[in-house]
């Protein structure tokens, strides 16, 4: 962990975090049962690193690795509150602080929007909040993202947070017996700052 980073917000209200439309909060244990509905559905794992889940014990198992991660300090998870409905998932993972004497300070953003709420703009409203709390609260320098190829929908959201996009790798990863090429992009935060200040409005 860099020096100018001292100590993690607090686990779980420091994390709290306040759009126009929605509330993003640390996962907890009992969130599995507003998990289930959304995680247990086949069409959203299509281009994710994971399947979708047969059982709830999957995804009690899942909360409890998030909390774990956040405790940490190697990943960060909220849960997407729509009023007082769950309807997604957004984290920074893969967060290096440090690569022996180089300091790295970066992370990875993630994201999925449940099917039933896809299309309305939670996935770019929320992940430009958790990016604005990367770059403020844990002192990141750059946030890379990636995205299968031909998922265009996932790279509409991509473009919409003022991403570079870096390359396309590709044969990237293969799923269900198809091989995706997975184009990746980078933002410092300097260029977060210009492009926020001008599109996007959060509160706390």
């Amino acid at each position: 962990m860099s020096g100018d980073l001292q100590v993690l917000p607090k686990f779980p209200n420091d994390c709290v975090l306040k759009t126009s439309r929605l509330m993003l909060r640390a996962p907890e244990v009992g969130d599995e049962k507003r998990l289930w509905p959304l995680v247990s559905n086949n069409q959203l794992t299509t281009f994710l690193s994971w399947e979708a889940h047969r059982s709830i014990k999957e995804t009690t198992d899942l909360v409890a690795n998030l909390i774990d991660a956040q405790h940490r300090g190697i990943g960060f998870h909220w849960l997407v509150n729509n009023a007082e409905e769950t309807i997604g998932l957004v984290s920074l993972i893969d967060v290096h602080w440090k690569h022996r004497s180089w300091v790295i300070n970066r992370a990875e953003l993630a994201y999925w929007i449940g099917l039933p709420f896809q299309g309305s703009g939670y996935a770019t409203e929320s992940a430009a909040a958790i990016m604005k709390f990367g770059f403020e609260k844990l002192k990141l320098h750059k946030i890379r993202v990636y995205h299968a190829a031909d998922n265009p929908l996932s790279g509409r959201t991509i473009a919409k947070l003022g991403f570079r996009f870096v390359g396309e790798e590709k044969d990237a990863f293969q799923k269900n017996g198809t091989w995706h090429h997975l184009n990746h992009f980078e933002l410092l935060k300097s260029e977060f700052t210009q492009f926020t200040d001008q599109t996007f409005r959060m509160t706390r």
